[in-house]
Parts: C-alpha cells; sequence; structure tokens
C-alpha cells in the first residue's frame, strides 16, 4: 500500500485589538499568522525516490508560500524561519473562506534552469487548499500536493551543447513558467511565442529541469528529440507527465550499432555519461600496440567507424574504477560501472554494469584469456606511458585468481604500463565519433 505523509499548515493568529478613548467598540482586527509546514512525500530537500519514480521534497529556511483567499485579491507572503512560516500582514477574514496556498510564489520563472537539485526544489510548484471554509480564527490546515514534474536529463555525449525546451501541444508555444489561478489549487501554464531555454549546458552530465504535470508538451534539446530508453520521445501522451514523478531522458543513444570493414555488424554499448561506445566484443585476434594504437580510418582493423580507447577515456573518476576491501582485492566504488565475476557457458567473464543514470541497463562483457593459470581480462589502449629510456603501451588490465580460501576473485583492476608495445593482446574497439 503506498504510503503517503500529508503536510500540514497550521495557522495560529496573533491578535491585535484597538480601543476609543470614548468607549465606541471598533471592530477588532487580527492580524499576524503563523504557519508550520510539511509537504506530501516529504523527504529531505530534495530527494528521488528511484523504486516509485517520485521526487520527494522538503522545506527549507527562507522558502516562502504565497497564501490567498476568496475574500481577498492578492496574497499574503509567509517566510520559513528554519521550524515555521510566519506573516505579519496576513488577516483574518471576517466570513468564512476558503483560503489556497502556493510556493513557491503565484508566479515561477522556468526559464534558464541552473540543473542542480537545489534550483529544481527552488521552482518546485506545490499547492492546496483549506478542507472547509474558515475565517482562520482557529488556525488553517492545508495540504500541499505536487503540481509539476521532473525531467532528468542525460548528456551521453562528451563535449555535447545541451538547449533544453518544452513546448506545449495544443498550440505549440514555448513553456517559460507557472502561474497560480486564483481561488484554486493549481498553476496555469505560462508560454511565449519565441523559443525558452529551460536549460542551457556544455557536456556531458546528469541535469535536472522543472516541467509542467498533467498537460501534453514536447521535450526538445536544440532541434532534436530526447530518448525515452533507447527510442525517440517527441511528446508525451494527451494526459501528460505525472505530478510528482521525475522522468528519464537522454539527449542520445546509449545502445547502438555499427558496420566494421569486414561486413559485420558489431553492437556497441556506453556505460557513462561522456564516455567511450564500447563493441560488445573483441577483435578476433590479439594485435601488438602498434597496431591497435596508431593506425587510423580506413586502415584501423575494423576500419573508420572504430578506434581504440585511449587510457583516460577508459579510467578514472566516473569511469571504470575501484576501491579496495580490507584484504586488498578490488572492489566497485561509487559513481562508476560495477564489476562482477561471471561463469557463461562454461568460461568465466568479468561483467560491467552501468551505475549512473540512463546507464543501469547497460552491460559490458570482457572474456577470459587464461595466461600462466591466471584468468585475465585485458585489452589494448591507445596511450603510451614513458618507463625508463623507452615508451611502453598503456593496458586496461583485470586479473582474477583464487584467495586464501580457494575461491575465485578479481585481485587486479587498472592500467598497467608495463607492457612492451610489440606484445599482443586484445583489442577491444569503441565507436569513432
Amino acid at each position: 500500500m503506498k504510503k503517503i505523509l500529508y503536510s500540514v499548515f497550521m495557522l495560529a493568529t496573533m491578535v491585535l485589538a484597538a480601543c476609543s478613548s470614548d468607549d465606541t467598540t471598533e471592530p477588532v482586527v487580527k492580524r499576524g499568522m503563523v504557519l508550520k509546514a510539511n509537504v506530501e512525500n516529504t523527504d529531505t530537500r530534495a530527494t528521488i525516490d528511484t523504486v516509485g519514480g517520485t521526487w520527494r521534497f522538503a522545506f527549507a529556511m527562507g522558502d516562502e508560500v504565497k497564501v490567498g483567499n476568496n475574500q481577498v485579491e492578492g496574497y499574503y507572503t509567509f517566510k520559513n524561519n528554519g521550524t515555521e512560516f510566519s506573516s505579519a500582514d496576513a488577516l483574518q477574514t471576517t466570513k468564512d473562506a476558503t483560503w489556497y496556498a502556493y510556493f513557491p510564489g503565484e508566479t515561477i520563472d522556468l526559464r534558464n534552469q541552473s540543473g542542480t537539485l537545489a534550483d529544481v526544489a527552488n521552482k518546485y510548484a506545490l499547492a492546496g487548499a483549506t478542507a472547509t471554509p474558515t475565517t482562520g480564527s482557529a488556525g488553517l490546515t492545508v495540504t500541499m500536493k505536487a503540481k509539476a514534474a521532473v525531467l532528468r536529463i542525460v548528456g551521453v555525449n562528451k563535449d555535447e551543447k545541451l538547449d533544453i525546451s518544452v513546448k506545449t501541444a495544443d498550440d505549440g508555444k514555448y513553456v517559460s513558467g507557472f502561474k497560480a489561478v486564483k481561488n484554486s489549487e493549481g498553476f496555469s501554464v505560462e508560454t511565449s511565442d519565441t523559443k525558452v531555454s529551460l536549460l542551457s549546458k556544455q557536456g556531458a552530465g546528469v541535469y535536472y529541469v522543472v516541467v509542467p504535470a498533467g498537460v501534453k508538451i514536447s521535450v526538445s534539446n536544440g532541434d532534436k528529440s530526447l530518448y525515452s530508453g533507447d527510442k525517440p520521445m517527441s511528446t508525451t501522451k494527451a494526459d501528460g507527465l505525472k505530478a510528482g514523478k521525475y522522468y528519464t531522458l537522454t539527449t542520445g543513444m546509449t545502445k547502438g550499432s555499427a558496420e566494421n570493414k569486414l561486413g559485420e555488424t558489431i553492437d556497441w554499448v556506453q556505460l557513462w555519461p561522456g564516455g567511450p561506445k564500447f563493441a560488445v566484443k573483441n577483435v578476433k585476434e590479439e594485435m601488438t600496440w602498434y597496431d591497435a594504437a596508431t593506425k587510423k580510418g580506413d586502415e584501423y582493423v575494423w576500419g573508420a567507424n572504430w578506434r581504440t580507447p585511449t587510457a583516460d577515456e577508459v579510467y578514472g573518476e566516473g569511469k571504470l574504477n575501484c576501491t579496495w576491501d580490507e584484504n586488498g582485492f578490488p572492489i566497485t566504488v561509487d559513481g562508476s560501472p560495477s564489476f562482477e565475476l561471471k561463469e557463461q557457458e562454461g568460461y568465466m567473464t568479468v561483467v560491467l554494469t552501468g551505475v549512473q543514470p540512463g546507464y543501469t541497463k547497460n552491460t559490458l562483457t570482457l572474456y577470459d584469456q587464461i595466461k600462466t593459470n591466471t584468468h585475465t581480462f585485458d585489452f589494448w589502449t591507445a596511450s603510451d606511458f614513458k618507463l625508463g629510456n623507452d615508451y611502453r603501451g598503456v593496458l586496461f588490465n583485470i586479473e582474477a585468481d583464487k584467495d586464501n580460501n580457494g575461491k575465485l576473485k578479481i585481485k587486479t583492476f587498472g592500467l598497467n604500463y608495463v607492457n612492451y608495445k610489440d606484445k599482443k593482446f586484445l583489442v577491444r574497439p569503441v565507436l569513432a565519433e
């Protein structure tokens, strides 16, 4: 059963009374309110529930909420001091009224978002109303609910430009923001006839953008469609995205295929944003570093569509990487693809699996080469390293051997700088782009 945490706005009133010297009684003016706040699907400031696909939220010091009712034209501003919201100007009504609350205000500018979780929290539209009309004399209870969705946009290509815009499908206009609908529990979508960029970034990475929910929209990166999985996504369904949910889109494909000069169609897979697009199999025969690293274009073993990756492309933070357990064996490090020894069809393999958004279903298998009784899963890079008076080829090196208990475990994981360039190793090409 879905667990929903409902947030409650409790507004208590502070009373100021006015009297005249001639005992003529004026109407009592009750001004000033205090507001204690939580929100549906509360958690920390900006949190993603990866199981339910839900965006979670909590208020922070300095947040403002606009509160109005059907007896006043404008809105009162309540500000959070860390424990509660307060407004010195808010007035109780003389007659029962329905009160409406809006976060972060009655207008929300969605242009030029920074792409961070913090910025999403600052623009995350919430609205709610009192369950029954009231003057507010006994305080107000308002349940705030999400009125927007969040796009998690993954830039897949190194150095690519992101220019994200959103259009409403009914009139083809560009989304620019939200505006509270007076005396309702919602916002209208503000649009523009001229292009509006919701996010402008340079380079691969993961970015977050607030967008409308409940209306059919289209999302573009410049003049290109984005991808949901590895299928182009032009528009949402008629009822749009669900409020309070997040959706992952990529700027390009993370899996695909390309031909080599032998007439074969080779599948490829990418494991992290901006990373190389690895062939799913090795070149058939082992090669020297010279043949793997120096031959380009049509002279390359698989032709111009493929090349050998550099060491910097393959290994490092957020790329293939590791840390070490208490016994000195390499283990997966946060933010980099996981790695695991697996037996497949009687042979040992190392399976690499993407962990970053958009890549968690992407795997790459490295195959065993049994040498000197050690299981190895190596491939050349196009980099070299000066060792003494000569240069050696840089190998990406994984080795597995039995531990003291006889269990086969990975014992080395990373770059190896000591191999002569005329020595032959396998090659795992990447897509040439």
